[in-house]
Parts: structure tokens; sequence; C-alpha cells
């Protein structure tokens, strides 16, 4: 019974429980959290647009100017300028020029014959013709002079450039120049470069603010021919390359008794200027105002060709013995010869009919600071006579420059030709011709030889001064082994200076 109360006590308690719970108010339901406030973000004041204070202005278009029409140039007589050359108009005019040279006939007919390829292939019909104006330099000289005087002068001929300065001192030969650098006529960059540039350096005359007076086709040098075969004889396996050396073999070579010498003596002022040069030696000042050739290696040269003779180690070619130093050498009477590398060819026809030895060349003996080589040449000069015509020989001798004229040239006669690029040109055709083959290379070696050059005199008034020089101080001393050097060169000095003067430009 007692259970049974604590069990109903115990409903009792649970169901007081659930009703208590029952009777709880129900929850209010939760707000939602009230939205965040977001912090008002001012738009930034912008500030009105201002107006720019001027308004932009479009950047002014020049308006295109009319083309000019070029101005028409006044071509004068001769031209100055390469504009002046260039105005020039050759097409129809058909003007025919002359070439007065002293060429032998053989190559007056190649020269013709390379003229005639000029004529047919030009394309202003130009004609051009060679004539033979006498055998020698002073004989083209002496025409050239005349038909100056007679107001009749070729359109171009051969002329030295001391003689193409006493023409200039006429007014009577044209400044090349403005033909050389013409755009239309003249000679392009390349071709320009391709010129020995100490060929182009020796027309450019100092007495007249270098004006070029002449343009080169060909050139040459001053050598030493050596018969080698005799100099390994008395014991000598090399040239000599000083000048002591060199007299010691020519004496030795000397026997009067058998008419053989060391050196043939030729009568040619450049064979003096040749030893000066080779000494540091100059002919001209450097400024082309005074003669020079009074210095100590003018008195050595001269010293020693005195000597020579009179320890009879030398012999004097005369005159009237035309190339009798060539056909001495070839006959083995002579050890040693100073003459020109265009010659070379003749020198080994004398050989080759005369005592048949092994000979070569060289640079003369030195003792100058630096080598030297008197280089030798006459080239073309171009007359004052028309524009038109001016031109047209300025063409001819542009034409006998190019390369296969250049060439063809100096394979033919043994001169230099004026383009490096000729040079192996040359060479591979003289080894191939029987004349020239056993000596080709011999002539191949001046090439080398050609950054030595220097040049005599180019000035007006050289050609009496080379009177003077052999006729009044080598000669002497040929056989007055007591008249003193020294004092013959500065006469000759003061003389030469004296003709300097009266051709100096007026």
């Amino acid at each position: 019974m007692r259970t049974f109360k604590f069990v109903s006590l115990i409903a009792l308690v649970i169901l007081a429980l659930v009703a208590v719970s029952c009777a709880a108010p129900t929850p209010e339901p939760t707000k939602p959290p009230a939205p965040t406030a977001v912090p008002a973000t001012k738009a930034p004041a912008a500030e009105p647009t201002k107006a720019p204070a001027q308004p932009t202005t479009a950047p002014a278009t020049a308006a295109p100017k009319p083309t000019e029409a070029p101005k028409p140039v006044t071509v004068t007589n001769p031209p100055t300028s390469p504009e002046m050359v260039d105005a020039i108009d050759l097409m129809g005019k058909k003007v025919t020029v002359t070439y007065w040279h002293q060429r032998p006939q053989a190559q007056q007919e190649l020269l013709q014959s390379m003229l005639d390829e000029f004529n047919k292939t030009n394309p202003y019909g130009i004609t051009a013709k060679a004539e033979i104006a006498g055998a020698s330099y002073p004989d083209v000289y002496t025409k050239v002079s005349a038909a100056i005087q007679a107001s009749q002068p070729p359109e171009m001929s051969v002329a030295y450039q001391n003689q193409a300065a006493f023409y200039r001192g006429s007014n009577a030969v044209v400044n090349i120049d403005p033909f050389l650098k013409s755009k239309k006529y003249g000679l392009s960059e390349a071709d320009a470069k391709d010129y020995v540039q100490a060929f182009l350096d020796t027309d450019q005359n100092p007495q007249f603010k270098n004006e070029r007076l002449g343009f080169p086709t060909q050139r040459s040098a001053e050598v030493m021919y050596v018969n080698m075969d005799w100099l390994k004889k008395l014991g000598y396996n090399e040239i000599p390359k000083d000048w002591k050396t060199w007299e010691e073999a020519a004496c030795k070579a000397a026997d009067p008794a058998t008419k053989k010498y060391g050196w043939a003596f030729r009568h040619d002022a450049s064979n003096f200027a040749s030893q000066v040069f080779s000494r540091g030696g100059r002919i001209l000042a450097a400024d082309g105002q005074s003669y020079a050739f009074n210095s100590q290696a003018g008195v050595d040269t001269l010293a020693m060709i005195q000597r020579m003779f009179k320890n009879k180690c030398a012999v004097e070619i005369p005159v009237a013995e035309r190339n009798g130093e060539q056909t001495r050498f070839g006959n083995g009477e002579v050890l040693f010869v100073f003459a020109s590398s265009s010659g070379m060819s003749f020198y080994q026809d004398s050989v080759a009919k005369g005592a048949k030895f092994a000979w070569d060349i060289s640079l003369l003996p030195q003792s100058g600071a630096k080598p030297a080589m008197n280089l030798y040449g006459a080239s073309a000069s171009i007359y004052k006579t028309t524009p038109e015509k001016e031109l047209a020989a300025w063409l001819v001798i542009k034409f006998l420059g190019e390369k296969t004229q250049t060439a063809k040239w100096a394979a033919a006669t043994g001169y230099l030709p004026v383009r490096q690029s000729a040079k192996q040109d040359v060479i591979d055709t003289l080894k191939k011709n029987p004349a020239w083959g056993p000596v080709a290379d011999s002539y191949a070696k001046i090439f080398d030889w050609v950054q030595y050059s220097m040049i005599e005199s180019p000035v007006a008034g050289y050609d009496p001064v080379r009177d003077n020089i052999d006729k009044k101080m080598m000669t002497l001393v040929l056989t007055d082994f007591t008249v003193d050097p020294k004092k013959l060169l500065d006469d000759a000095v003061k003389e030469a200076n004296q003709i300097l003067k009266e051709n100096a430009p007026k």
C-alpha cells in the first residue's frame, strides 16, 4: 500500500511539472537585426571642366611651295664648276677632238684603235683622233707652244706637269677638276678610288692653287738595272742597298782597258733628281716657291759622280749615242744603269741579243730617312677651245683611263696602268708574252714601290732648269775634278730660282 502511495505521489509530481511547463509564455519571435547603416560616401564634387583659356589651335600646315624651276647655269669658257659641266649638252653636236702625242707609229695605231672603239660607243657622237706631233716630249712641247701662239691649240695633248704649268701661264690649258667632279660626266666615287692616288696627285699644280692641269693615262719610274751574274762574280749575293756599297761594287767592276764600267752615266737631269731623292733631298721645295737641290743630298750626289769619274768607275754615254746605255748593258759592258721602267722590254731584248745574262731591277740605293723613287709620266692636258670640245676631250681621257684601256696600253708599252684593278691583268698578260715573260715578275715589283713616289718639279720653267743641271753641273764634274760641288749647286739653284720667279703666274 505504501508503494502504491509512493508511485502515486511521483506521478502527481510529474503531472504537476508538465502542467507548469505547458503554462510558460510563448517567446516573442526574434527580430531581424537592423540593417547596418552604410556611411554615406560623398561623391567627389566634380569641378566643372574649365574651358581652355584659348581654343586649341590646329598646327598650321604650310602650303607646299611651288617647285622652283632649276635656275639656268651660265657656262663660262672654261667651265669653273661641276654644275657648269653638267649643264653642257653634247647630244647631236658631233664634236671632233684631236690628241697630240710623241709615241712611235706602232703605238699610234694601238691608240687610234682604242679611240675608234670610243668613237663607236660614245653616245654623243664624239669623234677622237690621235696624231703624232713629234718624236719626243720636247718636240710636242715646241709644237704645242707654237700652236698656242697662233691661237690654234689641239683639243688635248701629252704634256709633262711643268709644261702644262707653262701653258696655264698663257691661259691655254684648263683645270680638269670641274670635269672630273661633274655628276653627269665625271668619275664615280668607286672609279676615283680605283685610280692610283700617287698618280692623280702629280697633276695638281702648286703654282696655280692646285688646279689639275693634266690627267694620268700612264706612269713609269726610275729604276736601277743590274747585271746579276756579273754582280755575283764580284762577290755580292744581293743588290747593294746603300750608296757606299754600290760605289764599291761599281768600282770593282770597272776595267777601262776592256771598256767595262760599273755605271753608265746618262745626260739626263732626272738621273740627278733620282739620286737626290734617294738621299732624302728634293729638287723643288715642298711649297713650290723655291728650288732646293743644293742640300747635302745634292752635294753628296754631285761629289759621288765626280769621284767615280776621277776613279774611272763610270762611263759617259754621249747624247748622240741613242740608247747607248741600254746597248752597252745588253753587251755586258756596264754593271748598273739608272733608267725608266718603261724600257724593261728593250733591256730584255738587248740582253737576249747580247751577252745573255741574268738581270733584274731594283730601287736605287737609299740613304734617306725613308725610301724614295722618282715617278715619271706625262699626262694628258686639255686646251681652252670651247666648253663642248673641252668636255669631249675629258670624255676621251676618261675612256682611256678605264680598266680595259689602261691594262691594254700598259701591257703593250711597258708603262704602269693608272688603275689598281688593272695591275694583275697586266702582269698576267706580260707573263704570257715571250718578250716579257722572264722580267714580268720584276715589273710587278714596281707596284710595291709606288708608295715611295716623288716628282721633280711641276712648275713652269723647269725645262731650262733641267738643261742647267745637266750642262752646268753634271757635265762639268765629269772632267773637272777640282771644282767644288757645293758652289756649283748654289750657283745653279740661284739661277733656277730666278727662272722660277720669271715664270710665276702673273
